[in-house]
């Protein structure tokens, strides 16, 4: 296979703390994982592999330079005259060298460490993020715009989420903290843990999961722990189209025992607004501040 070209429209203005320069053209980086990874100064050709890394490089106004999206890249509109490279559970290797990406994206899960060990072999450098809640995700943000020459952009993005994230604090402030449930799945019912990003979403918007305790992710539950934990309110998370809301609303409906369920307090969400760690989180936080406490709007 040849060796990729790169290309150089101008330096950086200053490198990250931990980079040093290669040459004229490349820089080596450390990614939020740790790894050493010798990228182009100015990345022509890039490819994030999942949506929510797709988002990032879109709001940093890298349209032109982006080369390809995983599958489910919906937003923004412009993402879906993209190619794609496969799923974001299992991108396909042979798509990704087809686009000559001179800069890979991906996130932390092992699946991204078996392909970056792959792009290694290739020649092409592969950047990983690990955001885990809203402070790592406005630090995820100003990396990728450390490594595509879009500082400047990256903090523009963040002190706009800062600041709507700072006015959503404010209005919750001084209220009664509420349970909350979330849901991910019906059967078996499954929520999330309180090491997510959905839980620091929920407590910024003045609630508290019922789940917060639990380390696991993606942790099963039972209808009869959540009668016992009693939330004042059940989110419930729109993963995919043909999503029957109807349905999971109505398995809470016999379990009037639960405030969420007497007081009528059962919302959908849509899942990418708080499931991604984007710029479009905020729209997630805000809807959450909503749900919660409808009387601080």
């Amino acid at each position: 296979m040849s060796i990729l070209r790169f290309y150089m429209v101008f330096l950086m203005v200053f490198l990250l703390s931990t980079a040093h320069v290669v040459n004229a053209q490349t820089l080596v980086v450390k990614d939020e994982l740790g790894h050493s990874v010798k990228v182009p100064a100015a990345p022509q050709r890039i490819l994030p592999l999942a949506p929510s890394l797709a988002e990032i490089l879109f709001a940093l106004g890298l349209n032109e330079r982006i080369v390809g999206v995983t599958d489910f890249t919906t937003y923004p509109e412009e993402a879906m005259t993209k190619p794609r490279v496969g799923s974001f559970i299992n991108p396909s290797l042979e798509k990704v060298v087809a686009l000559r990406p001179d800069l890979v994206i991906a996130g932390s899960e092992a699946r991204f460490e078996q392909i970056n060990v792959a792009l290694i072999k290739l020649g092409i450098p592969c950047y990983q993020i690990k955001p885990s809640d809203l402070e790592s995700t406005y630090r995820s943000i100003a990396n990728l715009g450390e490594v595509t020459g879009s500082q400047e952009k990256a903090r523009e993005v963040i002190s706009r989420m800062r600041k709507k994230v700072a006015e959503i604090e404010a209005q919750v402030a001084g209220v009664p903290v509420k349970k909350v449930f979330y849901q991910v799945n019906v059967k078996p019912i499954i929520s999330v843990g309180g090491k997510s990003l959905v839980a620091d979403l929920v407590g910024r918007a003045g609630g508290l999961l019922i789940t917060a305790d639990i380390p696991i992710r993606y942790p099963h539950y039972s209808v009869e722990r959540v009668i016992v934990d009693a939330p004042d309110v059940i989110v419930i998370s729109a993963m995919a189209q043909g999503f029957n809301y109807d349905y999971f609303k109505n398995i809470w409906q016999r379990c009037e025992s639960i405030p969420a369920v007497r007081n009528n307090q059962i919302y959908l969400i849509k899942s990418e607004i708080v499931d991604r760690a984007s710029p479009r989180i905020i729209e997630g936080l805000a809807k959450l501040a909503e749900f919660i406490h409808p009387e601080s709007k």
